[in-house]
């Protein structure tokens, strides 16, 4: 028996749009898998090459100084130039950013626990996004900053390697002699205000581009173009830290904590942007920093310079000499000795009372994280690497 059905009856016009929605959903699915397995092969191919990338520069140094005479610069004169346009650290809004999606992430996950389908496909693309910042951000932080660690450093460059041998009393107790002569002389030249603080009424950041492209013509890797500093918003918390300046990889910025007393602002900026340079060695952004300062025309750079590699160097003179000798130093004036801080006692009072933490704890916690990533970099002396500065400074002077 053959049965001939219209067509535009209501059964077939059902059926029809049931195979239809089904087809369609069908399609939508695959589509979605599809959709999900390109991003993890692009995920996986970013994973890979930031990993191939961290070999090779481990491995070769020859590759990571290629990287930084051709292709950091790019991202200096481009992605560093786009920041540049905005008045605030974009590095600084993100870490505020980061902070909010952990603070939602957490929210997400209690919310997941009704398991209602919202939720789960909320929570899904919650995860996704994260997992793009996480690749991203890995491949960001190793081509702006994993891969500089291992390359040349700025003394295989540029200091005759004959000059390089181990110092002693005499070394140590001459650079110290010429830096304290440096500090009570230039202590005297500049205008106070009633608490006996230093004013100091230049254009800070040009001069600090300035001093750093002077620089540039001595030292050919060290010109060309520099982004405005960055003042930290929450600057509080960074000198709780006692840091008083930060170079944000993933934004290729150089920020500075604006509650420190201002002789220290010349020399954290100029170390900072010193970092954008690849030299992302901390005794080396430090020398790089202080031969800025001394070498610029401005008086208050030059005793920003000295007063900033005074502590390294008495430090480094107290633990290698006799009692008799550190007694035998010439002392900085009372007036540089006021200048010698980080920062002013008011200031200090003033982040302690807006913490809801002590300065000690959090002290205590930058330090280790500090120390523990320049040992995972590859620097095994960790945080003490600030002080192997004095080595340098007295290459300069030899």
């Amino acid at each position: 028996m053959k049965i001939h059905t219209n067509p535009h009856s209501p059964f077939i016009k059902n059926t029809m749009g049931k195979d239809t929605e089904e087809k369609h959903t069908n399609k939508k699915n695959a589509s979605a898998k599809a959709k999900k397995r390109i991003q993890l092969i692009i995920k996986l191919l970013v994973i890979l090459f930031t990993i191939f990338l961290n070999i090779l520069s481990w491995n070769s140094s020859t590759f990571s100084d290629w990287y930084i005479e051709n292709i950091l610069p790019v991202w200096v004169n481009t992605y560093s130039r786009f920041t540049s346009i905005f008045p605030v650290s974009v590095g600084e809004k993100l870490i505020i950013l980061g902070i909010m999606l952990l603070v939602a992430g957490i929210l997400i996950f209690l919310a997941g626990l009704l398991k209602h389908e919202n939720l789960k496909l909320l929570r899904r693309r919650y995860w996704n996004m994260i997992s793009w910042i996480f690749v991203f951000v890995l491949l960001i932080q190793t081509l702006n900053c994993f891969i500089l660690y291992h390359a040349s450093t700025f003394a295989s460059k540029y200091i005759d390697t004959e000059k390089k041998q181990e110092y002693g009393f005499e070394e140590l107790y001459n650079l110290r002699e010429h830096v304290v002569a440096k500090i009570n002389y230039l202590s005297t030249q500049f205008e106070r205000d009633n608490n006996g603080e230093i004013i100091f009424n230049g254009d800070l950041y040009s001069e600090c581009i300035k001093s750093m492209q002077q620089l540039g013509k001595k030292y050919d890797v060290l010109s060309g173009y520099y982004p405005q500093p960055k003042k930290i918003y929450f600057s509080n918390i960074m000198s709780q830290q006692y840091l008083s300046g930060i170079f944000f990889p993933f934004t290729l910025e150089a920020n500075y904590n604006t509650d420190m007393y201002i002789t220290n602002m010349p020399y954290t900026i100029c170390h900072e942007l010193a970092h954008l340079k690849g030299y992302i060695y901390e005794d080396e952004a430090n020398f790089i920093a202080f031969m800025a300062c001394i070498e610029s025309d401005n008086l208050f750079f030059q005793y920003s310079g000295y007063l900033n590699v005074l502590n390294y160097i008495s430090n480094d003179f107290k633990i290698n000499t006799s009692e008799e000798e550190w007694n035998s130093r010439t002392l900085i004036t009372e007036e540089a000795a006021s200048d010698n801080i980080f920062l002013t006692p008011g200031a200090w009072d003033k982040v302690n009372k807006t913490s809801p933490f002590q300065t000690e704890t959090v002290e205590t916690v930058s330090n280790k994280l500090l120390d523990g990533n320049l040992k995972l970099n590859g620097i095994k002396d960790g945080i003490k690497s600030y002080n192997r500065v004095v080595q340098l400074l007295i290459y300069y002077y030899s």
